[in-house]
């Protein structure tokens, strides 16, 4: 039986409903474009590049480098190039288009600077062309072309995970935050080395300054060919408990009728699995460790409406959700998550990471 938290409820927000009573509302279209990715770094096991066209990531430190992955890499804040400092390095990526790009890089903040600002994910060691940077008091922005700043007026929060992405196309920087547009900026053209020197690297730290990232990164991924504006994607937070994980097969556009949810490394337990949905006003990273599922670091089910239950085939389950040509829908983020039942849970349940779909054309 599911606790009270979990019970079927009906979703909060109206566009949600529109968005997820979709069984008769499918209707014919196209998937959003694809980006053509370079280079991913999950940084879950290993430091591997999952295209296998780059070298992995390199750990080093003065004299002790981070810890070697484990959901993510960790580094303390210290400057690479002080004593105790740490930097997470990663290869040139010589294919990547400068002109037309897209960064992802999932983060957690363990504590914030003390003054003025730090890097959470840097472009370039020597000419910082784009990174995401954090003011003291928490306030998110960039950097760019080596010194300047630009800042959002959207706070984080410490010990939370949090999506973060860039893109860039002819000039113009838009700065995404779990989904979010939150910073639009006119930077021009990105300086990223010299004719003897290339410099599309990326680094925790900004060897301008002396200053280096508190916290931890996963979930890396270059990509070139973006498109400015909301568009259609899924946003992956947190990590499930007993194995349990949640993704989609397709793009969540407008009009298209094969998009699904897919929950995989179903515990064996029983063959369902309950699919939840939300409002856009939920917040990732919630330890629901406070209900009795310890390690589940994703959305609240407190608020989640559940669908479903679907059968389990083998170890995994599908959830159709056919999204409908629906104009008004554009840029709906609907947090999801996937609960099955668990024996390795006080409560004998188990919940997947969540994942956040941008309804977008």
């Amino acid at each position: 039986m599911l606790p009270p938290q979990t019970s079927p409820a009906v979703l909060r927000s109206p566009r949600a409903v529109c968005a997820f009573a979709l069984a008769a509302l499918a209707s014919s279209g196209s998937l959003a474009a694809q980006l053509q990715p370079q280079a991913i770094y999950p940084l879950l096991t290993d430091l591997l590049d999952a295209t296998a066209t780059y070298g992995p990531a390199l750990l080093t430190g003065n004299p002790l480098p981070p810890n070697p992955p484990a959901n993510g890499v960790c580094v303390n804040g210290i400057y690479s190039g002080s004593a105790g400092g740490q930097d997470v390095r990663f290869p040139v990526i010589t294919t990547l288009n400068m002109s037309d790009f897209q960064i992802d890089v999932e983060f957690q903040i363990a504590a914030f600077p003390t003054s003025f600002g730090a890097p959470v994910f840097m472009g370039g060691h020597l000419w910082r062309w784009l990174g995401i940077y954090v003011q003291p008091n928490g306030i998110v922005g960039i950097k760019h072309n080596n010194s300047n700043l630009a800042w959002s007026t959207t706070t984080l929060s410490t010990g939370t995970w949090y999506s973060g992405r860039l893109k860039y196309e002819n000039g113009t920087v838009e700065e995404y935050i779990d989904g979010t547009l939150v910073l639009t900026v006119s930077v021009g053209v990105l300086s990223t080395g010299s004719a003897t020197i290339d410099n599309r690297n990326f680094t925790t730290n900004d060897f301008s300054n002396g200053r280096n990232h508190n916290g931890c990164i996963r979930n890396v991924r270059i990509s070139n060919l973006t498109t400015l504006g909301v568009t259609a994607d899924t946003f992956a937070y947190g990590s499930g408990c007993d194995g349990l994980t949640l993704g989609a097969n397709g793009v969540p556009s407008l009009g298209n009728p094969l998009f699904e949810l897919v929950a995989s490394n179903v515990p064996p337990v029983l063959p369902l699995v309950f699919f939840a949905f939300g409002s856009a006003a939920l917040n990732p990273g919630v330890d629901l460790t406070v209900i009795g599922m310890p390690g589940c670091a994703t959305y609240t089910t407190l608020d989640l409406g559940l669908l479903g239950p679907s059968v389990v085939a083998g170890t995994s389950a599908t959830f159709p959700l056919p999204i409908p040509l629906d104009p008004a829908l554009t840029g709906t983020a609907i947090p999801s998550q996937a609960v099955s039942f668990s024996a390795a849970t006080p409560l004998g349940l188990a919940s997947s990471n969540g994942l956040k779909l941008v309804l977008a054309p």
